[in-house]
């Protein structure tokens, strides 16, 4: 917990971004102060050695602090001349960043595609690095998880937020209701019934009906019922009879046992079926399914029934009111889930997500197709990303104002840039000190 909360406390996304612009800004200002100031250092000492006559230990000096001088000055021209006119005069071949903005879009596009994107260098380094088992050791870890859980509610919640206004459910509900209009049912019908005829699935179907009637039928209600429709049957049909019966009240007598045979004559009969694989009735059945398969598919007549049933169902008012409802009591569920901490979709989330990390750390076979769809993914995604990638680093690089550009890369390699200065003032001492002893000791050279 301690981990989550200082995650959930550092910045992040622009904030972060900014931070880190900021810190660059403050190493490379500090960068240039020391390069000045050895430039200046130099630049004192070589005042000093003329001072003193540049005699004794101060000829040493002077040849160092003179050759560091000029050294930290071609370097300081030749760092400047990368992102800028040096003191803002247009000399020759200076300012290359900018001048060069096409050149450098058109490279840097070129280098991402063939070295970022090529499928030859990402599926090796995909194999090697086994993303599937990093992500599962990501997930195993229940503080990571809780934060993937809280930032997904939070993402849901304003998600969720921008569907309560009215006019974007106007217009999600006339996306479904166009899409449902235009949706052929017939053919979907046809290949539901298919898929239950395959592996005689329509005949486990017929047996869970028959077996819901018998129960049905076995209940005292409806044994019941069906006794006062037979005893209102027999007033109707046969009046003289039941007023005869009646007479000797057995009429309720009569169709209670009636009913009981009915009722049990109908169980005995579902028994039969249940049992008999070959039975009429269940024959019968399966060849309406296939009958109707085939009508639903070649019918016209058939077709057009379906998608008027169609209609018909999706413009009656209690099933718009129906929906309206179930997505109201949705959206407020929802709601209600998000905002509490005690979410039932983030529980789940974490449970799941913790459940598919062990297994992709675990488990090799899980590692092994995880990491196949995602090498398919990546195959896909990279010949997608070769084409567009490329163009738009070009035209993002195009667009951006110059002075913005070079900011930019001398944030990023400007401190390293100072340090060639730095060398330069450096080196370039040790140079003069090294010529000024060659000069002065080696016979021929001191002249």
């Amino acid at each position: 917990m301690g981990r989550m909360k200082q995650a959930s406390a550092s910045p992040t996304g622009p904030d972060l971004a900014a931070e880190r612009a900021e810190e660059k800004a403050r190493q490379l200002r500090r960068m240039k102060g020391i390069a000045l100031g050895a430039l200046l250092l130099a630049v004192l000492l070589l005042a000093l050695s003329h001072y003193f006559g540049r005699q004794g230990a101060w000829a040493w000096v002077g040849a160092f602090a003179e050759a560091a001088t000029v050294g930290a000055l071609a370097d300081w021209f030749a760092v400047v001349a990368l992102f800028r006119h040096p003191m803002g005069l247009p000399i020759p071949h200076t300012a290359i960043i900018p001048r060069n903005q096409q050149r450098i879009a058109d490279n840097l596009a070129h280098f991402v595609r063939d070295k970022f994107l090529d499928k030859a260098v990402l599926l090796p380094r995909i194999a090697a690095f086994n993303p599937a088992q990093r992500i599962g050791e990501y997930l195993s870890q229940p503080e990571r998880v809780a934060y993937l859980a809280t930032q997904l509610r939070s993402w849901a919640r304003q998600s969720l937020a921008a569907l309560d206004d009215p006019a974007i459910e106007r217009d999600l509900l006339a996306i479904v209701k166009r899409q449902l209009h235009d949706w052929n049912a017939a053919p979907t019908a046809a290949q539901l019934m298919q898929m239950l005829t395959h592996g005689q699935h329509h005949q486990r179907v017929l047996n869970a009906g028959l077996v819901k009637m018998a129960e049905w039928v076995s209940a005292p209600e409806i044994r019941g019922l069906i006794s006062d429709k037979m005893m209102a049957m027999a007033r109707r049909e046969y009046p003289k009879m039941t007023w005869f019966t009646d007479k000797l009240d057995r009429t309720e007598e009569i169709a209670d046992r009636l009913a009981d045979k009915l009722a049990q004559a109908l169980i005995d009969e579902v028994v039969v079926v249940l049992k008999d694989p070959e039975h009429p009735l269940r024959v019968h059945y399966g060849e309406e399914v296939v009958r109707m398969m085939a009508r639903l598919e070649e019918e016209p007549e058939l077709q057009q029934k379906v998608q008027q049933f169609k209609t018909q169902l999706l413009l009656h008012p209690a099933l718009q009111g129906y929906v309206q409802q179930l997505w109201a009591r949705l959206r407020a569920w929802l709601h209600d889930d998000l905002d509490s901490e005690d979410s039932v979709i983030a529980r789940h989330f974490v449970k799941y997500a913790q459940q598919l990390g062990e297994r992709l750390r675990d488990d090799a076979v899980w590692q092994d197709a995880a990491n196949d769809q995602l090498r398919i993914a990546v195959e896909h995604v990279a010949d997608q990303l070769r084409d567009i990638a490329p163009e738009h680093i070009r035209r993002t690089v195009q667009d951006w104002d110059a002075r913005y550009m070079v900011q930019e890369i001398e944030r990023s390699v400007g401190r390293d840039l100072q340090f060639i200065r730095l060398n330069g003032t450096v080196i370039g001492g040790l140079a003069g000190v090294v010529l000024y002893a060659l000069f002065r000791y080696v016979p021929g050279l001191s002249g």
